[in-house]
């Protein structure tokens, strides 16, 4: 099987003819059914179902075309990769921040003349720490803390990742303004039993992946969410509480508070990036705007964030 096979099942499959087809792909329709036959040998099942009023995908041609297409189209990206007019893409990949969507679009506008694309997405830790191993992601953003610490490191050590600090954060404690808890300068973790807990959805990989800095109590309830924005409203709509670290400087500090916990371990905010790939110009930018938000918000221990 070749790449030239997927692009004549491609092409076949939208003309609903060989003729059709053949003349679309500047072959001889011998050789284009010839190939496709070929294709069909070495796969062991049939793809089309050929007939005098034209040429139809069979149920195993619908399933080799889907995964064709995908490999048509990542090498079609490739190709545009290296176009004298194609600009960059830029994607960081982190846990739930809310403090990394201006430091993006800063650098959205620092860079618009080499870069088109810029992406946030917001994960968990395993498919950051992947997405940034197999170069899918410029960059990841993650906390450490003594509970994950170590499995993390052995992690980002058998992935050829280095982690860098931003800083140490305590836990803080966010609820909603009209909280019963509302009115405390800080909260014990006594203080919370009774309550739900807002936590994100994670891998269940056997690993202590957790992104929330608290840990779950005996028989106390808890609303997963794998979404930042839902956390929000989950936490708006009851009297549940979540925790974390970091800065909040969007729409969402006029809906939510936030306490710091009493005596409260500190944890690690840094990046992580890949060990063989030299920092481009615009991971450096990013990274010294995320610096940025974080002295502006309280450097080395915000009193804002998750």
């Amino acid at each position: 099987m070749n790449l030239q096979q997927c692009r004549y099942v491609q092409v076949v499959a939208e003309m609903g003819s060989f003729s059709q087809a053949a003349k679309k792909l500047y072959v001889t329709q011998p050789n284009l059914s010839s190939s496709i036959k070929d294709l069909e040998i070495e796969l062991g099942v049939q793809l089309f179902v050929r007939s005098n009023t034209g040429t139809r995908l069979t149920e195993d041609g619908f399933d080799f075309l889907k995964y064709a297409k995908r490999i048509i189209g990542e090498l079609d990206l490739l190709e545009e990769r290296y176009h004298s007019q194609f600009k960059k893409s830029f994607t960081v990949a982190s846990h739930h921040y809310d403090f990394l969507s201006l430091p993006l679009a800063s650098i959205a506008q620092q860079f618009q003349d080499s870069h088109q694309e810029f992406q946030l997405i917001e994960t968990t830790t395993k498919k950051i720490l992947e997405s940034v191993a197999s170069f899918e992601s410029d960059l990841g953003i993650i906390y450490l803390d003594e509970d994950n610490k170590h499995i993390l490191e052995r992690s980002l050590s058998n992935q050829d990742l280095t982690f860098t600090s931003l800083g140490d954060f305590p836990t803080q404690i966010f609820l909603r303004k009209g909280h019963p808890l509302a009115n405390k300068k800080a909260i014990r973790e006594e203080d919370l039993e009774g309550y739900s807990q807002v936590r994100f959805r994670q891998e269940k990989s056997g690993l202590n992946f957790d992104e929330d800095p608290l840990e779950v109590h005996d028989k106390q309830n808890i609303m997963y969410s794998n979404d930042r924005g839902t956390v929000m409203n989950l936490l708006c709509a009851s009297n549940a509480y979540a925790s974390g670290l970091g800065i909040i400087n969007s729409f969402i500090k006029e809906q939510i508070i936030l306490i710091p916990l009493k005596d409260s371990p500190r944890h690690t905010l840094g990046y992580v990036s890949h060990k063989s790939k030299k920092p481009s110009d615009i991971s450096s930018a990013f990274i010294d705007k995320v610096r940025e938000s974080l002295a502006e918000y309280g450097q080395n221990g915000g009193s804002h964030g998750i």
